[in-house]
């Protein structure tokens, strides 16, 4: 199956592009997305939920970026299976952001699909329209997304890559950070304790967060403990004020 859709939006394609590349506010966007692990600052791991017709699969996903050009390109690959249902998916996307007519900036996505098992029974009509549906659902929650970020996107296309574990330190201006606890002064009980479920003893930090029934698992060097802390310390200051 291979579909191209499009959508233009009244933003910049910086704007878009921040929230394409951040796990959690993607995960946001996109249709009966449960969950999403960060694997690397080029791979994710999720779980989607999907219905057509009367078969309702609940998907493992791992998808890989291959290329990207920032603002304007990106292309990944991805695969998924539900062994519940007998079913696979594999398939090769790309985004394009570069401005409308008008104003604004299109997002075109060009997709090549091969969907096996029972699912793939189903034939190319309802899978098509399913596609479509879920991208005027993607679309329609981008745009809730890019209203609501107003001010603070510059600050949130910095955070886009710091909750990479392999990115390089961003900081869009010098500003105080508040006070976070250290590796050793970490409780063994209580709300961060829940948070970083793996922490000392090991090479790679596991932090969960739930945000709007989507639960977001990044994972994080422990060499860059501090680092961490500090970022979740912000994401909970600003939910706390929102």
């Amino acid at each position: 199956m291979e579909l191209e859709l499009s959508r233009s939006f009244d933003a910049t394609a910086d704007q878009l592009w921040s929230i394409l590349l951040n796990p959690e506010r993607m995960a946001r966007c996109v249709p009966g997305m449960k969950s999403v692990e960060v694997l690397s600052d080029t791979e994710y791991r999720a779980r989607i939920q999907v219905k057509i017709a009367f078969i309702s699969a609940k998907f493992d996903v791992r998808t890989v970026i291959t290329e990207m050009t920032a603002p304007s390109y990106l292309r990944c690959e991805t695969m998924g299976e539900d062994n519940s249902v007998g079913s696979s998916v594999k398939s090769v996307s790309e985004m394009f952001l570069t401005p409308a007519d008008g104003g604004g900036t299109e997002l075109r996505v060009t997709a090549k699909a091969t969907v096996l098992g029972r699912l793939g029974t189903l034939g190319l009509n309802p899978m098509r329209t399913k596609a479509e549906r879920m991208w005027e659902q993607f679309c329609e929650s981008l745009q809730t997304e890019l209203d609501g970020t107003g001010a603070a996107e510059p600050e949130q296309a910095a955070l886009a890559i710091a909750a990479t574990p392999n990115a390089a330190p961003v900081e869009t201006a010098p500003r105080a950070e508040p006070a976070v606890p250290t590796a050793q002064e970490m409780p063994d009980s209580g709300f961060w304790a829940g948070l970083c479920r793996r922490f000392n003893g090991t090479d790679t930090i596991r932090v969960e967060l739930d945000r709007d029934n989507t639960r977001v698992v990044l994972h994080w060097p422990s060499n860059r403990a501090d680092q961490c802390l500090a970022w979740l310390d912000r994401q909970l200051d600003r939910g706390g004020r929102a």
